[in-house]
């Protein structure tokens, strides 16, 4: 079982505090991460991506300015975020994309950039989302709203050499208009084209010992991180493989890595986790693709996924997703159905 796309806590304390400052509700953002968010013995590197969507979901829902991700990405762009770095030293802006998208999981893991050639001489900047993940709009306009703010800085004046593509279901043109001063251009999808002169212009402001330093600083926290994925995934495929059966204790999994209890405990806080934590992760991924097994009973999945009492089950489900078992049960049901309906309509019933 693959450790779950993270996304930065640091980063994610920095979206926390602008939703507060623009009147989200504290409670809307505490349902949904379940977890105290200035709480420094928390995992150390983040939550997960699927909960990081719920989080703009509930947003979303909560605010009536549709434009609202664009402001957050203009306030990340002055947060000094180690990934401008890349853009602000290296030696042309090509070379400085090509560098924050090699090391942007450093912040997130939800997908990575791709900046390609395009039929019409420009380059195509996108973020090509994770597999297992849905990944909204207003995400997207997030995370190219915080680039422009980047690029602006140092290449002044750039903006007619940018084109910003975006989701017209989101809002209009007039409302992009008021927050950025580049070419609009409506579709479906986000994303930015750069023209190929700007992405050559020498940077006045190149850096090559601060841009080292950048990269080795952000690669130190890879590195790290890949630690705590290779325990994660040991500790996790021993947990995966006993959930089931009822012989996920610590113990038993300390066991079968050959260790003790003290030192698988002190080399999990070492990467910044716990087995508990660990175990909730399991614990969620196990259960939802439990549930969607409509014939388990509920309270079959909650013993299955290791609760012995079902209300402790259905409030970490909660937690977890934002919406009670039978809630979620019913939505994938519902979108089952949309999608096997939609399958059928789309078959050539056209005559020989």
């Amino acid at each position: 079982m693959p450790l779950l796309p993270q996304v930065a806590m640091s980063f994610v304390r920095i979206l926390y505090q602008f939703w507060l400052q623009q009147g989200i509700p504290q409670r809307v953002l505490d349902d949904v991460l379940g977890t105290d968010i200035n709480d420094q013995k928390a995992a150390k590197f983040g939550i997960s991506s699927d909960r990081l969507g719920l989080l703009h979901a509930a947003v979303n829902q909560a605010t009536s300015d549709q434009v609202l991700s664009l402001r957050l990405g203009q306030y990340l762009g002055e947060k000094d975020l180690e990934l401008e770095s890349m853009i602000c030293y290296s030696e042309t802006l090509y070379q400085g994309l090509l560098a924050m998208s090699e090391h942007s999981r450093v912040i997130s893991e939800s997908g990575h950039f791709s900046l390609l050639l395009q039929d019409n001489g420009k380059y195509g900047l996108k973020f090509i989302v994770h597999d297992e993940l849905t990944f909204s709009s207003q995400q997207k306009d997030m995370v190219f709203s915080t680039l422009l703010s980047w690029i602006e800085k140092v290449y002044i004046g750039c903006n007619e050499a940018i084109y910003y593509h975006f989701d017209e279901n989101v809002a209009s043109a007039n409302e992009y208009q008021t927050l950025l001063n580049c070419h609009l251009l409506a579709g479906d999808e986000v994303f930015i084209e750069i023209d190929a002169d700007l992405l050559m212009i020498n940077n006045r402001n190149k850096n090559s010992t601060l841009l080292e330093k950048s990269i080795r600083k952000t690669k130190k926290i890879l590195t790290k991180r890949q630690q705590r994925l290779d325990l994660y995934t040991a500790v996790t495929q021993c947990i995966s493989e006993s959930l089931l059966s009822g012989t996920a204790q610590q113990e038993v999994v300390a066991e079968s890595l050959n260790i003790s209890v003290r030192n698988l405990q002190r080399r999990l806080k070492e990467v910044g986790t716990s087995y508990q934590s660990i175990l909730d992760d399991c614990r969620e991924v196990l259960a939802l693709k439990l549930i969607k097994n409509v014939e388990l009973p509920l309270y079959e999945v909650s013993y299955l996924v290791g609760f012995t009492e079902p209300s402790a089950f259905y409030k970490a489900f909660r937690r977890w997703t934002g919406k009670r078992p039978g809630d979620y049960r019913q939505s994938v049901l519902t979108s089952n159905a949309e999608l096997a309906a939609s399958e059928a309509s789309s078959v050539d019933v056209s005559p020989c």
